[in-house]
């Protein structure tokens, strides 16, 4: 025949834990046996995370700088070439009333632009 094992509250399927357990969470610092080193623990913590937050800033700033450099080079580039162009359209202009200074100057005056219009065709 089968034993049952004797009725004991150690055996119990539905017995409560021995003794309740103390989370760091919701213990006082005043109860909690290491209250010293976990101020210190959170210290470093928020000092760490204040360094890393300061580092993220820091990039951040870094990439706009440089972003600013590339934009900065980029507008340059646009104006020297802006420039560049205007200059060789001068210059051709300037070529063209060389060669032909007759028809350069009258299709700066009023009366004869028509006439040298008319010439043209």
């Amino acid at each position: 025949m089968t034993e049952v094992a004797p009725s004991c509250p150690e055996m119990t399927a539905l017995a409560p834990p021995p003794a309740p357990l103390i989370s760091s969470r919701n213990a006082s610092p005043a109860r909690s046996p290491s209250s010293h080193n976990s101020t210190t623990e959170i210290s470093e913590v928020l000092r760490d995370k204040t360094r890393r937050a300061q580092q993220q800033l820091d990039r951040s700033a870094e990439e706009r700088g440089r972003k600013m450099d590339v934009q900065k080079r980029k507008e340059q580039q646009r104006r020297v070439a802006a420039g560049e162009k205007r200059r060789q359209q001068q210059e051709a202009e300037k070529v063209r009333e060389y060669q032909n200074p007759l028809t350069a100057a009258a299709a700066s005056h009023p009366v004869y632009a028509a006439d040298v219009a008319l010439a043209a065709r």
